[in-house]
């Protein structure tokens, strides 16, 4: 069986993304791919939608986060920012992460926990790019607005296919340089035969020119973005 080549987009602070991208880690493990990791800022993608200005803020508290993530694959590669990924990915989505402490001391929950999360980023960067063992000096990027130029290069690598086709959000997923997906979103980490089965399925759809879209009519569960999460 020939070798898939996903390209996948993410912002880190995209719970959604995060599942998806924990699952497309345990393809790999049941299914030959190989993934680039691609970083994409809902920040800079939503800069001319119609929002709220408190989630409009709350957005642009995440911009910098992208910035390290464009620093770091431009100082240590493709392969730093993967591990990057999941090295912040887990402070922000795991078990005693980040998001989970703000909603557990949050009582209201939504915009108020986010906020609450992304006003408090600085330390738990840092100590991701530890982590993944990058030089401490790329938090800098974090304020340097030059990196977004290089934001956008990433955004614009996403394929469009036959159609025009404009960015959505994350996940967004190509699989063999066919037309970038979003999607799946999917509300927990699908592991062994149970992830390969979904990607056989994904795989189908996002290398086939005419798919276009397809929606659950039900509602959206909480996402359990850690083995075990309620």
């Amino acid at each position: 069986m020939s070798e898939d080549l996903v390209d996948f987009w993410f912002d880190p602070g995209c719970p959604w993304a995060w599942i998806t991208s924990r699952w497309i880690l345990e393809v790999r493990e049941v299914r030959p791919i190989r993934i680039n990791w691609r970083e994409m800022s809902l920040a800079a993608l939503n800069e001319k939608q119609d929002m709220s200005e408190e989630y409009r803020e709350i957005v642009e508290l995440g911009r910098g986060a992208i910035r390290v993530f464009a620093a770091a694959r431009a100082a240590a590669g493709d392969a730093a920012v993967g591990e990057l990924y999941t090295a912040l990915g887990t402070r922000y989505h795991g078990e005693d992460g980040l998001f989970r402490r703000a909603r557990d001391t949050t009582p209201d929950g939504g915009l108020a926990s986010w906020r609450a999360a992304m006003e408090s980023l600085e330390p738990v960067i840092a100590a991701a790019l530890a982590d993944a063992g990058l030089p401490p000096e790329l938090l800098a990027a974090r304020s340097d607005d030059t990196w977004d130029e290089a934001i956008h290069a990433s955004h614009a690598l996403v394929p469009a296919g036959e159609r025009n086709q404009a960015l959505i959000g994350v996940p967004t997923i190509s699989v063999n340089g066919h037309a970038g997906q979003f999607g799946p979103v999917v509300s927990e980490i699908p592991t062994g035969e149970r992830a390969g089965r979904l990607w056989d399925a994904f795989k189908v759809l996002a290398t086939e020119e005419a798919f276009f879209e397809l929606k659950r009519v039900t509602d959206r569960a909480a996402p359990r973005t850690y083995p075990g999460a309620p």
